[in-house]
């Protein structure tokens, strides 16, 4: 390392870098060269040094390059991030270069996302849209650090699950629009979720066995209307249904790929807009308020376990990724199980 003094009267400080390039930068004063070179050091000694040129590529140049690094991901994945990112992220750092990106900055841009009302949990995707592609800058040597580390999030806070009994499934099935009548009484038996309800065919529902398979979900508000795979490799699976809801399905006489659940034109499930125009006003005239769709999954479940089911059979017939999910979400809702056992025993 050393310091010369330029035909101009500016200080240029030199060093070789790790790979033993030569490197260079010229300051006004001989103090901040020298300042400049014991950062270099400190650095080097640490093995936090990072080629500063690498770092200046501005985010809205790295992203697709970070998003390649980082290996291939699911349709839905890959559309919902670039949403975020196109929305939210690059129009407020997309023009800056990355190594001028500051946790300050960071910090008060995600309190500027809670005070504009958004959910602390809309709130964590869209700061997690950037800090995983600036991770990728670390591991690639573009940053020594990332700026989004110790970012303070707002707490999500968990809504609470809310169960029906018998007669307000029936409540809420009578005050819905009547297309949507069986919809409701199948999502609080079958404990499907929403998007998987929308991807089923008519293929999929055996009346010999009065079996369901479930291969397939639809993604919400996609646009067009897409299908893909489910959440996990355990939503793939199949459940027999009661002989009452496999009487009604039969009824529908759905075949081969035609959608067994549609929206009232006819066409596949939007999600939004069945809850918007038809979910939300039957729950107001049923008196059933807070209630969200995802309730009737719950709601099924808790019918199951005091059915007798077991943790193993909630966790297979609901595609549920493992037994301590399960008993993480429901096992509040075993009845007395510590009692019943020590009577078994």
């Amino acid at each position: 390392m050393s310091i010369r003094r330029l035909d101009s009267g500016r200080y240029q400080a030199r060093y070789r870098d790790p790979a033993g390039r030569e490197r260079s930068g010229t300051f006004r004063r001989r103090g901040d060269a020298e300042k400049h070179l014991r950062e270099v050091r400190v650095a080097m000694d640490r093995g936090e040094w990072s080629d500063p040129r690498a770092g200046r590529v501005t985010l809205e140049e790295w992203v697709d390059t970070a998003w390649e690094l980082g290996g291939q991901v699911s349709p839905r994945t890959d559309r919902d991030r670039r949403a975020r990112m196109s929305r939210h992220v690059l129009p407020h750092f997309g023009a800056d270069p990355i190594n001028r990106i500051d946790r300050e900055v960071v910090q008060k841009w995600v309190n500027g996302l809670s005070a504009a009302e958004y959910a602390a949990s809309t709130v964590k995707k869209i700061f997690l849209t950037l800090s995983s592609v600036l991770r990728t800058a670390v591991r690639y040597d573009r940053l020594v650090r990332s700026p989004c580390d110790w970012i303070e999030l707002p707490a999500i806070s968990r809504h609470p699950m809310r169960f029906l009994i018998p007669d307000e499934v029936s409540r809420l099935a009578e005050a819905i629009t009547p297309h949507y009548e069986l919809m409701i009484r199948f999502a609080a038996e079958s404990g499907l979720r929403i998007g998987e309800i929308g991807g089923l065919q008519g293929g999929d529902y055996q009346p010999a066995t009065r079996t369901l398979s479930v291969k397939r979900q639809l993604l919400k508000d996609s646009s067009p209307p897409t299908y893909s795979d489910p959440k996990t490799r355990a939503g793939i699976r199949s459940l027999t249904l009661s002989p009452w809801l496999g009487a009604r399905i039969e009824e529908l006489q759905v075949f081969g790929d035609d959608p067994l659940f549609t929206s009232t034109n006819g066409r596949l499930l939007n999600v939004s807009n069945f809850r918007r125009r038809h979910f939300t006003p039957a729950v107001d005239n049923a008196g059933l308020n807070p209630l969200r769709i995802h309730d009737l999954r719950h709601t099924a479940i808790s019918y199951w376990i005091h059915m007798g089911a077991n943790v193993k059979l909630v966790t297979e017939r609901a595609g549920i990724a493992s037994v301590r999910t399960a008993f993480d979400t429901y096992g509040h809702i075993y009845p007395n199980a510590d009692r019943e056992l020590a009577n078994r025993l």
